[in-house]
């Protein structure tokens, strides 16, 4: 049995004003601007108030940006959302001040259904741009959007003529083998894997932050965040995935060295009101064993991320093979 995905990749490019000061970790900033900015332009009521709204079942912002299960799931039944079917990728860590013109650039991937509304998403960061970027509120132009597929890209969307063009030539769609494993790895096939976190990883096994990622706990949380990525916004059935005999199979391959160091930065939360402290793990790792028959999984994860806080860019890494 398979699990369906199906995802397109985009680099949105900005130019700002003024010189634009970046917060420590600049994926929380560019996710409640675009949070904000997408409520704005699809909110026909103009009440922004969501959850008394006769329309937000069939309302844009609240499948993209809350996601709340359906009545009907069948997983997930006592959670308030699902994962959202975006991931944006910020400006790495450490980059404090964009100068005024320069052109900053912001990944976009767009997961399952949600790539019907690539036109209100796009829309929502032309209104941010226009609206403004951090505490200064400094003007951003919405230069250009490109698709990117395997390894090229291509300008979907341009300030010259402000026309998207389509974009379902570039949709990725993979059919994961998540039934039983073939515990059999090919000869020629690579037996250790190196993954490098390029922003924090916070996974979170046994019910708490992990410290450190071994193989089966980066398995747990990649096949649990695909699997529900897949049933709320692709149609598939997780319930087809052999979870235990992925993970017993993850068990046997070894971390064999590391440089992860814990990365601490903080957000603000404008919806509860407070700071809240969102640390996580940066750095590489490198794995062991009969890692082969997890490659598929761990790339579909280069695209989509790992643990908590995704859509706002947590837990990217990268694999050297």
């Amino acid at each position: 049995m398979t699990l369906p995905l199906s995802y397109s990749r985009f680099g949105i490019t900005l130019r700002p004003e003024r010189a634009l000061p970046l917060p420590r970790y600049p994926g929380s900033m560019f996710r409640g601007a675009f949070g904000w900015a997408l409520q704005r332009v699809v909110c026909v009521t103009r009440t922004h108030d969501c959850p008394p709204c006769l329309l937000k079942d069939r309302c844009v912002f609240p499948y993209v940006f809350e996601t709340p299960p359906p009545p009907d799931t069948r997983i997930m039944r006592k959670y308030t959302a699902a994962p959202h079917p975006f991931v944006l990728e910020p400006p790495f860590p450490g980059e404090v001040l964009v100068e005024p013109g320069r052109p900053l650039g912001l990944g976009l991937t767009v997961i399952g259904k949600a790539q019907q509304y690539l036109p209100y998403l796009v829309f929502a960061f032309e209104h941010l741009g226009r609206t403004g970027l951090g505490r200064g509120r400094v003007r951003c132009a919405l230069e250009k959007v490109e698709a990117t597929l395997d390894g090229s890209t291509y300008v979907v969307y341009g300030q010259e003529d402000r026309s998207l063009r389509a974009t379902e030539p570039f949709t990725d769609r993979i059919a994961l083998a998540l039934g039983s494993p073939d515990q059999a790895a090919e000869p020629n096939e690579p037996q250790q894997v190196t993954l490098e976190f390029q922003t924090p990883a916070r996974i979170v096994y046994e019910e708490r932050l992990s410290h450190t990622i071994e193989f089966h706990v980066l398995i747990r949380s990649l096949l649990r965040r695909i699997g529900h990525l897949s049933y709320f916004h692709c149609g598939g059935d997780p319930s087809t995935v052999a979870f235990r005999e992925w993970i017993e199979l993850a068990g046997s391959v070894r971390k064999v060295s590391d440089t992860l160091r814990w990365y601490d930065w903080e957000r603000y939360s404008a919806r509860q009101g407070t700071s809240m402290r969102l640390g996580g793990l940066l750095g590489s790792v490198t794995y062991e064993g009969g890692v082969a028959p997890f490659l598929p999984l761990l790339r579909a994860g280069e695209a989509l991320h790992v643990g908590k806080g995704a859509s706002f860019g947590l837990g990217r890494y990268r694999i050297e093979e």
